[in-house]
């Protein structure tokens, strides 16, 4: 298994967000290069282009020769998608391993299938640089994938220099069109203004990242965006017709509860890019234990490569069903409604061990308001909990959490208050309050009261503790659970 980690984190927890950042000053918007708005179609603003970007080459790194250096957060996308090629095409060579170094030849050979992939039998194209790196670009035209591959190989040192990144993309959409690439776009659902780049963070520190979109076209050679199973409306079934043996997992299948569409999460060759949010990586699968290399090519993490085994205990996912199917469930009077944080102290006295951290959490009440799917007949009994003691602390209103987003109040109410200070204005006893509990145990399937301060995470529900692992856990872990 093979893990090619460009740009991004994933050894943090879900909650953070990986590091890097370019900044670019504001201009006015460029004329076309080539006749043709890349600053529409590519980059999210009309300013200069990121030097993430523009320095960024197709050169592998003097330490680790089986990945690519990746000097700032940005292009992470596009290199991984790289990688990924390069491995699928030369993982079954008998000399291929972690200390395997890819020649100019393995790369020009790579780029071309990422160029040729969406384009049709007598019209590839490939650019360079025309001068200066960012603007003015000469586009080489071939009628052969053959051809294309000897256009590549002669101007490999272009695509293997600062702003060779951009070389890649811009050939693969020359051969595409802009035009079949809108359509692309707005197929799978997205908005008629969306850039293959988007610009990702606060408006003084933004990065300029790869789309799903972006990955999808060198890959897949279809600029559609859309990585999970069903479609936009209706659940309807929705996979990706793959060329190329590459799949693909992501840390949005839990965000969404979405899974990945079937033939990235099974494709046709054990090879995975792996994206995390902020980042893609690769894999290659045997049986239930598996061994991969993961590299991470942006610093201060990287460059490095590491060798992590895989025990599936599970086995693997199931497919996704023909029509997505309800997947939330109302909560009973007295489960648990909401995990809402680690307790504090817990997490600064062990930091990184979340298994052994209490969780604030809120009861669910009867609420006609709130509509959900009927439980099927083998859903799992959940543990019933009573409020327990009056809160001897700062206390969390229950009533007031649950309207939170309408009413925009956060607040604790004071030590000693019988009487809530937030919207609600109710008694204590009436609107409820939330209490900590630890993660340890499985559920116990018998109604449990609540009489301490606090309680473990072993007591909480088994969906709960998933919730926790998946937001506290590192990104890797997460990811891989999506499958494994």
């Amino acid at each position: 298994l093979f893990l090619s980690m460009s740009g991004g984190t994933v050894e943090g927890p879900t909650t953070s967000i990986g590091g890097g950042s370019s900044k670019s000053e504001k201009k006015e918007k460029p004329k076309l290069i080539n006749g043709i708005d890349f600053y529409t179609l590519v980059w999210p603003e009309p300013i200069d282009i990121p030097r993430s970007w523009t320095e960024q080459g197709l050169e592998f790194s003097k330490d680790i020769p089986l990945g690519i250096a990746q000097p700032k957060n940005g292009p992470c996308g596009v290199l991984a998608a790289v990688q990924a090629v390069l491995v699928y095409q030369c993982r079954k060579r008998k000399e291929f391993s972690k200390e395997y170094k890819f020649t100019s030849e393995d790369l020009a050979r790579a780029i071309t299938t990422m160029i040729s992939i969406g384009g049709s039998s007598g019209s590839y194209k490939m650019c360079t640089w025309t001068k200066n790196v960012g603007q003015e670009i000469t586009i080489h035209e071939a009628k052969t994938e053959e051809e294309l591959y000897g256009l590549v190989k002669k101007n490999i040192k272009s695509f293997q220099s600062p702003g060779g990144c951009i070389l890649l993309v811009y050939s693969a959409i020359l051969t595409r069109t802009p035009e079949k690439i809108k359509k692309d776009m707005l197929s799978e659902g997205a908005d008629k203004n969306h850039s293959l780049v988007i610009s990702y963070g606060h408006p003084s520190n933004k990065n300029w990242q790869c789309s799903s979109e972006l990955v999808s076209l060198l890959i897949r050679g279809k600029a559609g965006g859309n990585v999970g199973a069903y479609g936009q409306i209706g659940g309807q079934s929705h996979d990706w017709d793959m060329k190329l043996g590459i799949g693909l997992l992501t840390l949005d299948e839990h965000k969404s509860g979405i899974p990945v569409a079937n033939s990235l999460k099974n494709p046709s060759a054990p090879v995975w890019i792996l994206h995390g949010g902020d980042h893609f990586t690769l894999k290659d699968e045997k049986d239930e234990k598996v061994t991969f290399y993961h590299f991470n090519g942006l610093a201060p993490a990287g460059p490095r490569l590491s060798t992590i085994t895989l025990q599936a205990t599970n086995g693997v996912a199931k497919k996704a069903p023909e029509k997505r199917a309800d997947t939330y469930f109302k909560p009973l009077p007295g489960e648990i409604d909401s995990v809402i944080q680690a307790h504090p102290e817990d997490r600064k006295a062990r930091p990184g061990e979340y298994e052994t951290w209490r969780y604030e959490v809120v009861l669910a009440v009867e609420d006609k308001s709130v509509q959900g799917a009927q439980r099927p007949k083998n859903y799992p009994k959940q543990p019933v909990f009573e409020q327990g003691p009056l809160p001897t602390e700062a206390w969390r209103c229950r009533e007031c959490y649950a309207d939170r987003f309408k009413t925009m109040w956060f607040k604790l109410n004071p030590k000693g208050t019988t009487v809530c200070e937030g919207p609600c204005k109710k008694p204590l006893k009436e609107c409820g309050w939330s209490f900590y509990l630890e993660f340890k145990l499985l559920p116990l399937l018998k109604e449990l009261k609540f009489n301490e301060d606090y309680l473990e995470f072993k007591l909480l529900p088994l969906a709960e503790r998933i919730k926790i692992q998946r937001r506290e856990a590192p990104k890797l872990s997460t990811i891989l659970w999506t499958r494994w």
